[in-house]
């Protein structure tokens, strides 16, 4: 009778475990298919944002880069990078996304510093950059003009940067954008992407 008994709960248990593996190995299967679903759905509304974004400043280039991990040094002490996830160019500009990738964060820290500190870093001649690492970047991808903004998290953690960049030389940005000035405008793109990549 014991014996019988204990099969019975084997059995049932065992039926259990079988419904509940099975279910999990279902749940797993959707949260991932709609993660990569998700990421594809996120990526397509930052670049719909940063066409638009390319579109009312006038720029040649829009892009995102997003601050992360970078491996560790052999003291321990952790690298921090920055990489282009997403951009968007006019005709004729060339693409330099995937030629920015894993950029040391150390690399660029008198622009980063900046740009964190002041909410945005813009310039319209280059070569008037202090930091010598980052112009010597915007040189190499035939930048003549900047605007960039900090992409944060609700609050306030730097996550990333919007960007827009100028092929040909300008003489001013612009000072009207959507009845905004240029900063409030990069700073509302900004915060609309930050939805999308979080």
């Amino acid at each position: 009778m014991e014996t019988e008994l204990l099969t019975a709960i084997a059995t049932i248990v065992s039926s259990i475990a079988t419904l509940v593996g099975v279910w999990a190995k279902r749940k797993w299967s959707e949260r991932h298919k709609n993660t990569v679903e998700g990421h594809v759905r996120a990526g397509s509304n930052v670049n719909t944002a940063l066409k638009y974004t390319k579109q009312m400043m006038s720029s040649g280039r829009a892009y995102v880069l997003e601050f992360h991990n970078g491996g560790h040094f052999f003291s321990g002490r952790g690298q921090q990078k920055f990489s282009c996830t997403h951009e968007t160019v006019e005709a004729g500009i060339s693409s330099e996304c995937i030629h920015s990738q894993d950029h040391r964060v150390s690399n660029y820290s008198e622009y980063i510093t900046e740009l964190v500190s002041v909410g945005s870093f813009s310039c319209l001649d280059i070569n008037e950059i202090r930091d010598s690492g980052f112009r010597s970047l915007l040189n190499s991808k035939g930048v003549q003009a900047i605007y960039n903004v900090p992409i944060t998290t609700l609050n306030g953690k730097v996550i990333g940067i919007l960007g827009v960049d100028y092929i040909s030389k300008i003489e001013a940005f612009p000072v009207d954008v959507e009845g905004m000035t240029t900063e409030e405008f990069m700073q509302n793109q900004a915060k609309l992407i930050a939805g999308y990549l979080i």
